[in-house]
């Protein structure tokens, strides 16, 4: 029996309003764009999720993660379901994003949110256009 799994992606914005994403280079979701994460593991909290994919992705310490919302996500074409979670933080402008996982991630860029790369990550895609979930 397939049942979905539960990933957490993180927003980062520095100080000019742009958005922290990778190109991946692995797994599904190849060759698009979107923000740090990665599974949810057994008895995490969404914050301390966030806080450990960024630490292991970027090298970034963040605190203080906010929830966003919540995209129910369908890879048809890899025959995957996933809940992802979205959390916010503001970009620790003293520390230097290091991409730690070369081999996932192609690399670590800024966008404005009116210029977005076209091929974003599926739950990420999802989530800016208003296809998610989110507590009032």
């Amino acid at each position: 029996m397939k049942i979905p799994r539960v990933g957490v992606g993180t927003l980062i914005y520095n100080s000019y309003n742009q958005i922290l994403l990778g190109e991946r280079v692995a797994g599904h979701g190849k060759n698009s764009f979107g923000p740090p994460g990665g599974h949810l593991e057994f008895g995490e909290s969404f914050e301390e999720c966030a806080v450990r994919e960024i630490r292991e992705e970027t090298g970034l310490d963040i605190i203080s993660p906010k929830f966003v919302g919540i995209t129910n996500d369908i890879f048809t074409e890899n025959d995957k379901h996933y809940i992802s979670i979205f959390m916010k933080v503001n970009y620790p402008e003293t520390q230097q994003i290091i991409n730690l996982e070369p081999d996932k991630i192609f690399s670590w860029n800024w966008y404005s949110q009116d210029q977005l790369p076209f091929n974003l990550f599926l739950p990420f895609k999802q989530l800016i256009e208003n296809k998610e979930y989110y507590s009032l």
